[in-house]
């Protein structure tokens, strides 16, 4: 596996962790501010935005030399 495999790599698990805690962060202030349930509309279009959000984040992010 190359380097920039690897970079590609890395940069996609950080992306994924990032995603996950927006999303949490998301539906315990829709909780807390509405007191109603985020399923199944808002859970159901995160999961979307969660995987556009995690390749845009991996393929965007600037790739660290040395």
């Amino acid at each position: 596996m190359s380097d920039a495999d690897k970079r590609l790599l890395r940069g996609t698990g950080v992306a994924a962790v990032l995603m996950l805690v927006i999303a949490v962060a998301v539906v315990v202030l829709y909780r807390a501010v509405t007191g109603l349930s985020p399923w199944p509309y808002l859970v159901i279009a995160m999961i979307g935005a969660a995987g556009w959000g995690t390749v845009m984040l991996a393929v965007c992010s600037p790739a660290r030399r040395g």
